[in-house]
């Protein structure tokens, strides 16, 4: 487990509004000594929920894990709402064996990241404690 200095990370985020439902699938991946997928789901104004977590993977692996399941989300009609974010993650917050635990707060990173350097698009969820 890294403990201190920045874990490269990245993440993208798709929305589905269809008239029953508004809701999003984010999708963030932490590099480092031990790769992270993350998959929070949920409607747009909430925080969501956790539901893709893989660890012990490679980076690699991870990233192709979150791809799968994002052009499965795009082939139900989920579109880009955040897209492509590379981003500087506390290490503290990359321990594998705490990502379903950290996966909020990692988010919270996601999202400030996001909205800094343009990659948040207009239909973007809300995400809670990003605005530090």
């Amino acid at each position: 487990m890294a403990t201190s200095g920045s874990v490269v990370s990245f993440g993208w985020e798709l929305h589905l509004e269809d008239g029953h439902s508004d809701k999003f699938y984010r999708f963030i991946v932490v590099t480092g000594d031990e790769a992270i997928v993350l998959g929070i789901h949920g409607s747009r104004s909430g925080k969501g929920q956790i539901g893709l977590v893989h660890t012990q993977i490679t980076a690699a692996e991870a990233l192709s894990a979150a791809v799968k399941r994002s052009r499965e989300k795009e082939s139900k009609g989920y579109e880009p709402s955040r897209d492509f974010t590379v981003f500087g993650l506390p290490a503290d917050l990359t321990d594998a064996a705490s990502a379903r635990s950290n996966a909020h707060r990692i988010a919270q990173h996601f999202g400030k990241h996001a909205r800094e350097t343009g990659t948040e698009l207009g239909r973007a969820s809300h995400i809670p404690g990003s605005n530090f």
